[in-house]
């Protein structure tokens, strides 16, 4: 009887050290998962802005493409003008 006595008690022991060292586990782990979920936070507000940074620099390059033909356009013109008064000069 005390050989199965001491063996309960052996095995509630290891039981509550167990029960202990998952719920040590168990708020370490939430602990990370809150951490976790804050960096989720902060990459999505970071990937949102790069969003921003690339629909705007996406926008500014077809303002530059315009303004490179009416560059291009206005190169032409002047020149077609320069020939003009090359020919009468």
């Amino acid at each position: 009887m005390d050989d199965n006595l001491n063996l309960l008690e052996a095995r509630v022991t290891e039981a509550v050290a167990l029960i202990k060292d998952l719920r040590a586990e168990n708020l370490r782990l939430a602990t990370r998962g809150d951490e976790l979920a804050a960096e989720v936070t902060e990459l999505e507000a970071g990937r949102l802005r790069l969003a921003q940074e690339l629909a705007d620099a996406k926008a500014n390059a077809g303002d530059i493409e315009r303004y490179e033909e009416k560059r291009k356009e206005i190169e032409d013109r002047v020149g077609g003008l320069l020939q003009k008064l090359a020919a009468i000069g």
